[in-house]
């Protein structure tokens, strides 16, 4: 699929709205994209901390890094109207608990107009240890 064939998701969005779990009110987020054929780079700003992760789109995996600190590996897939981005950390829940690898997926879709991303989150973990994650949808708008 050539690039002319997709949505371009590259811009600048603010988070206007969240269906489902997320941060605590008043946490400001904004989101910097920059997409290319090979890959998709996402800076996501939270209350003025910036997080860049790039998301190869060749099926390799590249290093992620979580707004907490935690490394792990990522990748994207680039469809026509969507992409699908996702990580995979190991982390522990809480100090004494042992290591779990937390799988985390986004759907990304753009509204006709380009002027609205509907981002849909799910978290999976082999271990039932974070399985109570609900799946939540975040909504921004293009600045």
């Amino acid at each position: 699929m050539s690039a002319a064939d997709r949505s371009t998701f590259s811009g600048s969005y603010k988070l206007t709205g969240t269906e489902g779990p997320r941060f605590e009110k008043g946490t400001v987020q904004k989101l910097r994209v920059v997409q290319t054929d090979a890959s998709i780079e996402v800076t996501q700003t939270i209350d003025g901390h910036p997080y860049t992760n790039v998301y190869p789109f060749d099926g390799k995996e590249g290093v992620y890094v979580s707004p907490a600190g935690v490394k792990g590996t990522c990748k994207g897939q680039s469809k026509k109207n969507y992409l699908i981005l996702e990580s995979v950390v190991t982390t522990r829940p809480d100090v004494n608990d042992p290591l779990v690898q937390v799988h985390t997926k986004q759907k990304w879709e753009l509204s006709r107009d380009l002027k609205t991303l509907t981002i849909r989150f799910s978290v999976d973990s082999p271990q039932s240890a974070l399985n109570f994650i609900e799946p939540w949808t975040d909504i921004y708008k293009r600045d």
